[in-house]
């Protein structure tokens, strides 16, 4: 191929991906409006990646904004959507991907590591701060991974013992970490040890049921739901939010599922727990069952019919321009030839 042709061709496939991207969020918010979801409008929250759903305060809920954003909190009144409060926290946040909330603490987890290379990860731990605007100052506690850094966007508060658990986001199987809030510590880095591997792929988020029966994790499609005896998958069923990124439990059944981007949607899922576990060989790949195929049909739709269309112009500029250029190198070695 002409290098000039490449060169127009690849910001070609460039702005085909930001189509399909937008087209996702415009499906997400219409649908949210047909659906009637709560809805974040707030301005000042871009990037939910956190959210935690308060015990002790009715109908509220808290989420932060990931990297390059404020170290603040943002309450969320569960009836409306709307922001009733906002606790700045005195810390820097290099990137917040979740939070999770025990015993009137709230825990803050600065672990997100895209390129697998921080030493500087920390949970931070406030006060349940509650529909109030106020400044407080948090516990800070270095933490790394054993085995090394990685990516996290999940953490895990498990009811009844001081125990976190965080869990990798990877291409692959994830894996868990854990430590118990006892051996934390601010003058020192505590070291996560490894519990387990082989859970679902490209986790973004995850909860424990208050009753303490159900593991749910989040990916791109699907949620996974756990026995959190030996954290193997009983059930995973689709979810309709594309770039998903937060989850909690509003109760034991029923989970909220957002999203990143301005007006975040928040959707109410009730999770069905499936008789038996998936095989080990499925659990690395997203699949549907029960009510998440009704739910999602709609948005995949569009987003797969969008996505189809624009890679088949691409596919099909790249042919053209390729085809351009053999027969114009035809044409050139037959005028040679002629020369001679």
């Amino acid at each position: 191929m002409n290098p000039r042709h490449r060169r127009m061709l690849i910001p070609g496939l460039l702005i085909a991906l930001m189509v399909v991207v937008v087209i996702a969020a415009v499906v997400d918010r219409a649908d949210a409006a047909d659906r009637g979801d709560l809805v974040m409008s707030d301005p000042r929250i871009t990037e939910s990646s956190g959210l935690a759903v308060s015990r002790t305060h009715e109908q509220l809920a808290y989420t932060v904004n990931d990297s390059g954003h404020d170290a603040e909190v943002f309450a969320i009144d569960l009836r409306t959507g709307e922001v009733v409060g906002v606790t700045t926290v005195e810390a820097t946040f290099r990137d917040v991907e979740a939070l999770a909330l025990r015993d009137g603490t709230l825990w803050i987890a600065d672990l997100g590591d895209n390129r697998g290379e921080r030493d500087d990860a920390a949970l931070f731990a406030i006060d349940e701060p509650g529909p109030t605007t106020a400044t407080v100052s948090a516990r800070r506690h270095p933490v790394a991974l054993a085995g090394g850094p990685a990516d996290v966007e999940a953490l895990l508060a498990e009811p009844g013992t001081d125990r976190l658990h965080v869990v990798t986001k990877s291409m692959s199987m994830a894996t868990l970490h854990a430590v118990s809030e006892a051996d934390l510590a601010e003058d020192r880095v505590t070291v996560l040890e490894v519990e387990r591997g082989g859970l679902p792929a490209m986790v973004t988020d995850g909860a424990w049921s208050p009753d303490g029966e159900t593991i749910a994790l989040l990916s791109y499609g699907t949620i996974w739901t756990l026995d959190p005896s030996d954290w193997s998958v009983v059930d995973r069923l689709a979810h309709p939010l594309s770039q998903s990124e937060t989850l909690a439990f509003v109760d034991d059944t029923t989970v909220l599922v957002g999203r990143e981007g301005r007006d975040s949607p928040l959707r109410r899922v009730e999770l069905a727990i499936a008789s038996s576990a998936p095989t080990p060989a499925t659990i690395a790949t997203a699949h549907t069952s029960g009510a998440g195929v009704a739910a999602s049909a709609p948005d995949r739709t569009v987003l797969l019919g969008g996505a189809g269309l624009l890679a088949a112009v691409a596919l099909g500029a790249a042919g053209l321009v390729v085809g351009r250029g053999r027969r114009r190198s035809r044409r050139r070695t037959g005028t040679r030839r002629r020369v001679r």
